[in-house]
């Protein structure tokens, strides 16, 4: 893997880290449940992509390494998709089933293709690594799917008066950052197919996995830690259309 995308995912790992600790601190003050579900899930993925990179980065023949970060980044996938069902569908039968047959969806394919000796979930083959897929990709399009359907939302009241821009925009960022860590999953499918017919790790995988891995991270890091100039922008472009009316 080239060094470069090491350092995009050792990046990711630390700003996952980083939301997860101020989220967990939040959710201390506040008893927050959706900001402990954050937590736990951020750093899950935060601690699994440092476990997923040191037998590559110290030449390390650690099976049990990846067996780990593979469990740990699964089971950060659960709060997840409690999050996406509390915050955008509390009250629906349909969103508690969803989140089972996912979460039972993504440990059949972790446990079954471990134990047939697919250490890293690559065989594109077998069924349990559809079944591992559809588990770490599926919340991803579920959220961006729910938070581009709130931002609509948003965006109405927010021309009534009735929400703040920041609130919105959120949601925005929320939708985007769903958009890129699906897509990133979704991308893994042509990179295991040609690694699957060459043996040899393409180089355009790194390139398109360290890139989306950017591209969701940085958003993520505006949604949590928004620098003070993008919230005047945000809140300038939320005041204008008042201002042209009056």
């Amino acid at each position: 893997m080239d060094t470069n995308v090491y350092v995009f995912s050792l990046i990711a790992a630390l700003i996952y880290l980083a939301v997860g600790v101020r989220l967990f601190v939040l959710s201390r003050r506040t008893h927050g449940r959706p900001e402990y579900l954050l937590a736990l899930t951020y750093l899950c993925t935060g601690t699994s992509y440092f476990l997923y990179e040191f037998p590559g980065m110290f030449d390390l023949d650690s099976i049990e390494i990846l067996i780990l970060a593979r469990i740990i980044y699964s089971v950060g996938m659960i709060p997840l998709l409690l999050f996406a069902r509390d915050v955008f569908r509390s009250d629906s039968r349909w969103a508690s089933a969803l989140v089972w047959a996912i979460s039972l969806s993504l440990f059949a394919g972790v446990f079954f293709s471990t134990l047939n000796g697919d250490i890293e979930g690559l065989i594109v083959n077998s069924v349990w690594f559809w079944c591992d897929w559809i588990g770490y990709t599926a919340p991803y399009i579920w959220m961006s799917t729910e938070a581009l359907i709130a931002y609509r939302s948003a965006r109405k009241r927010l021309r009534l008066g009735l929400c703040e821009p920041d609130v919105a925009n959120r949601f925005l960022l929320w939708a985007l950052f769903g958009f890129f860590a699906a897509l990133a999953g979704i991308a893994l499918i042509p990179l295991y197919l040609e690694f699957a017919s060459t043996q040899v790790w393409p180089d355009w995988g790194d390139y398109v996995s360290g890139g989306l891995e950017a591209l969701s991270t940085v958003v993520l890091w505006f949604v949590f830690f928004p620098p003070a100039f993008y919230q005047r922008w945000i809140n300038r472009a939320a005041a204008t259309p008042a201002d042209h009316a009056n």
